[in-house]
């Protein structure tokens, strides 16, 4: 604001000087006149007298602009002030109630220990304990993969794969962006995932979304039962044998010609790497592109295509001007890096039965 302000005078300082240069060649242009000859008054003295005066009214709009602006901040800074006291209050109160949290969740923690395994009790108390535990993965996915419309909107290429299906199956469905995407599309589909505090969003937007281990749930489902699969950004949370797992009872409850696509971070992208895939310490191991393409045809699938999302353009590094000696060299080499160190930051795996 200040910054503005200062810009503002300087204007005003220009324009008046301008008018001074003008009212001087004014006066020069109209001395001679018999008016100004007769009253003994050179026109230039009358002109310096009206500039004066100008200049006065002017010094004195600074003064009232200063007084009001000072005004101003001492008002918004004392307005802002007030904001953070409430701010600071607010944060000491909630960081008492997670360490609250945090100690009864290792009191169910202990307790839960103390239940033998055939014990329905000890399972409902883990959930209970993840239910108030400080850490929320549905808190972690927005502080960083973004916000539904986002996430919605990154995910919206995957639609056309699925325009002729039917009972599709989002395995991780996690706040249930992709679900909402076929549902406005009229298609069907149902998503499963893990974390309670995830389900309740989805199922706060009316979504068909159950909690349910990947696995299990898919051995329950009989053969050519399903229209197709997605799963975006699950499968590098899994152990390499339990993947195995999931691609092949995919092949065996999907209908022949229907689709199983499976997105996950791409390790070719340094950027996406050391930047998305080792953010979140749950993830198991960075899946290469082509092994996902062997484990897909091992399975029985055919047609199998590696989609790659846009990479990473706004951060790539700058070419020099090909007038320049050595540019096609150096050009070149740039280009390169980007390619290790920008490319996709996410690709999918899709295979037809």
């Amino acid at each position: 604001m200040r910054r503005i302000i200062e810009e503002a005078v300087e204007k005003r300082k220009k324009k008046q000087k301008e008018i001074q240069e003008i009212l001087l060649e004014l006066g020069g242009l109209i001395e001679h006149r018999s008016v100004f000859k007769k009253s003994g008054t050179k026109a230039s003295e009358i002109l310096s007298q009206f500039n004066t005066k100008l200049n006065e009214l002017i010094t004195l709009q600074d003064q009232e602009w200063d007084h009001l602006s000072n005004n101003h901040y001492n008002s918004v800074f004392t307005s802002l002030q007030g904001q953070i006291d409430k701010l600071d209050a607010k944060y000491s109160n909630i960081q008492t109630l997670i360490n609250n949290f945090r100690d009864l969740e290792n009191s169910l923690e202990d307790l839960a220990g103390s239940f033998s395994k055939e014990q329905p009790e000890k399972e409902k108390f883990n959930e209970l304990k993840e239910k108030i535990s400080p850490f929320q993965y549905s808190d972690f996915e927005k502080r960083f993969r973004g916000s539904r419309e986002k996430i919605k909107e990154n995910l919206k290429k995957y639609i056309p794969y699925f325009k002729d299906s039917r009972d599709l199956l989002d395995i991780g469905c996690g706040r249930g962006e992709f679900i909402q995407l076929l549902k406005d599309e009229g298609i069907n589909a149902k998503g499963i995932d893990n974390s309670d505090s995830m389900l309740k969003e989805a199922k706060e937007k009316g979504l068909n979304c159950i909690k349910a281990d990947a696995f299990e749930y898919l051995k329950k489902q009989e053969k050519n039962s399903t229209g197709g699969i997605f799963s975006s950004q699950v499968i590098e949370h899994f152990e390499p044998e339990y993947l195995k797992k999931i691609v092949n009872e995919s092949y065996r409850i999907l209908e022949p010609g229907s689709i199983l696509i499976l997105e996950t971070i791409n390790p070719l992208s340094l950027f996406a790497l050391t930047n998305i895939f080792y953010l979140d310490i749950t993830h198991q191991k960075p899946l290469h592109p082509e092994f996902m393409r062997y484990m897909f045809e091992s399975a029985g699938f055919s047609k199998v295509e590696i989609i790659y999302s846009e990479p990473l353009h706004t951060h790539f590094l700058e070419e020099i001007s090909p007038d320049k000696e050595s540019a096609r060299e150096f050009n070149s080499n740039v280009d390169k890096l980007n390619k290790m160190l920008f490319n996709s930051p996410e690709y999918a795996v899709s295979g037809t039965k």
